[in-house]
């Protein structure tokens, strides 16, 4: 049942009780203000405003909305089917304002949507004086007049676009999120290796590894030129020798500067009288 309105009423959470009420008593001329209007916005207008015979609706068509969730663009053409409709769309629009018959004016931050009606605490004013009515219908109709209007026909030959476009997005967030677990994938990979070449070296440094290696080669295959090193010291700390990166892990280098590094455990073990060096050749003392 319609319930009679004073002149003026506040409306809190949920707005969509009171609106049902004030679309109810329309008798020829309904507008609609809001950025957003959703699947579930416009069975509302279809539901309750069966009297109405003019639907004028203000919103805004930009592509963002358009091709996002928030806006039911497929469903708008079934208001053709029982309204004689025109469509404003108003860039930055904002203002949500409900209008009956230039007689009642219900202004609220509620979008025609399922959220805005239903679930977030939003809140209007329901206004009945015809002064004040009126001078909200004039400034409703400059927003619309400065607007780009759409036709059935303009709306109808966007909607392909439109699906196009969303199903294409979902792809491409698929492979967004893909992208991005890929680089949680690696910061993992990397923080776990960080935690293996730590404890590679935990109580010891690089240069006393290589030397122990070092020691290790040359008693093995006799003496060892530089160049003859690096290979064979390489496959065994493959991990150390990494000759793509460069990480420091507690003050040490591991990656691309290890040939320099192993430089320096030769020369170490020469001060020692570990090693020798003769003709280019590395060799243990005897």
């Amino acid at each position: 049942m319609c319930q009679p309105m004073k002149p003026y009423e506040l409306v809190p959470y949920p707005i969509e009780s009171r609106l049902k009420h004030v679309l109810c008593t329309v008798d020829n001329e309904l507008f609609v203000s809001s950025p957003f209007i959703t699947d579930y916005g416009i069975e509302f207008i279809l539901e309750n405003a069966k009297k109405a015979r003019v639907l004028k609706i203000l919103t805004n068509l930009d592509l963002r909305n358009l091709t996002g969730t928030a806006f039911g663009v497929e469903s708008l053409v079934k208001l053709w089917d029982r309204f004689q409709v025109s469509i404003s769309s108003l860039a930055k629009l904002h203002a949500k304002v409900y209008i009956v018959d230039h007689k009642t004016a219900f202004l609220t931050s509620a979008n025609l949507t399922r959220g805005g009606l239903v679930e977030n605490y939003e809140y209007g004013i329901l206004l009945k004086d015809e002064r004040i009515v009126a001078g909200i219908v004039a400034d409703m109709n400059e927003y619309f007049g400065l607007g780009n209007i759409f036709d059935r026909i303009s709306i109808e030959t966007m909607i392909p676009d439109v699906i196009d476009i969303r199903e294409m997005r979902k792809e491409l967030e698929k492979d967004v999120k893909a992208r991005k677990l890929a680089r949680v994938l690696k910061q993992k990979e990397e923080a776990l290796q960080t935690r293996i070449l730590r404890n590679r070296v935990k109580g010891r440094t690089i240069n006393s590894i290589f030397g122990e290696t070092i020691r290790y080669l040359l008693g093995l295959r006799g003496p060892l030129s530089t160049k003859e090193l690096h290979p064979l010291v390489q496959n065994i700390h493959p991990e150390i020798c990494d000759d793509s990166i460069d990480r420091v892990i507690d003050g040490q280098h591991f990656g691309k500067k290890w040939k320099h590094m192993v430089r320096n455990a030769q020369q170490h073990l020469k001060r020692k009288g570990i090693v020798y060096l003769e003709e280019g050749k590395w060799g243990l003392v005897a």
